[in-house]
């Protein structure tokens, strides 16, 4: 099984997560990620949508969602957020979904690229993307750069939340700099949750190459979903690749 395919996972994480504040931060981010595309959008394919913080926010501009995740509960945590009835939310792995229709705008959010065990399933996640896009289509990722991890990941970091719940991180960038690799240990009460997870971590210049190998024509690179300028102090990568 793959990390991200753990429900305990999640169902001990979410709060640490997916707090109300990051359902409010998504609903800042959709019109500064619409404003990045560069041509008309009806339909969305939200790639690794999680409990549907950027879906709802799609919804209510009126467009037309399909949300994409391997875990179970976080679907069912997106489904109970979400009253329309004519939102799609399926459960699989987004490396193998293959759409019915074509979509204008395939969205990865929120650090969920270079999840899978090599560069070639990466690779092969972003060549299916490609696939299920219009002729028209455009696909954006929002992660964290290679370069920002290098200069400010810490050995060990704590955090306390109001609830007493005390998360402690081990993050490390292992094989040359290539995986981030942590372990999370999560203090509830007189019981510890302990997860470790992996994934690949990119370069601008490595993203835009995946994208072109794919089919794009056009990629461009953002430090935020504001349009900035990518920079060494960048806490955002912000990669928009076209096919037109």
């Amino acid at each position: 099984m793959n990390w991200y395919e753990d429900d305990e996972l999640w169902q001990n994480f979410y709060h640490c997560m997916f707090d109300e504040e990051s359902f409010d931060e998504a609903q800042k981010q959709i019109p500064l990620l619409l404003s990045l595309i560069g041509h008309p959008v009806q339909s969305v394919l939200d790639l690794a949508c999680g409990p549907g913080r950027h879906a709802l926010a799609l919804l209510q501009k009126g467009l037309q969602v399909t949300a994409v995740d391997s875990s179970a509960f976080l679907l069912n945590k997106a489904k109970g957020k979400v009253a329309d009835s004519s939102t799609r939310f399926i459960q699989a792995d987004m490396l193998d979904y293959k759409a019915d229709k074509k979509f204008d705008l395939a969205i990865n959010m929120f650090n969920s690229f270079g999840y899978f065990d090599s560069h070639e399933k990466n690779q092969a996640f972003i060549q299916q993307t490609y696939e299920n896009l219009a002729e028209t289509g455009t696909f954006l990722i929002d992660t964290v750069g290679k370069e920002t991890l290098a200069r400010s990941i810490e050995p060990v970091h704590l955090t306390e939340y109001s609830n007493g719940d005390i998360r402690i991180e081990r993050p490390l960038l292992i094989d040359n700099l290539q995986i981030f690799s942590n372990e999370w240990l999560l203090i509830r009460k007189d019981k510890v949750f302990r997860r470790q997870y992996q994934h690949y971590v990119y370069t601008p210049m490595e993203i835009t190459q995946m994208c072109l190998q794919a089919g794009f024509t056009n990629v461009e690179v953002f430090g935020s979903l504001a349009g900035d300028d990518y920079k060494l102090d960048s806490e955002r990568l912000v990669v928009v690749a076209e096919k037109f």
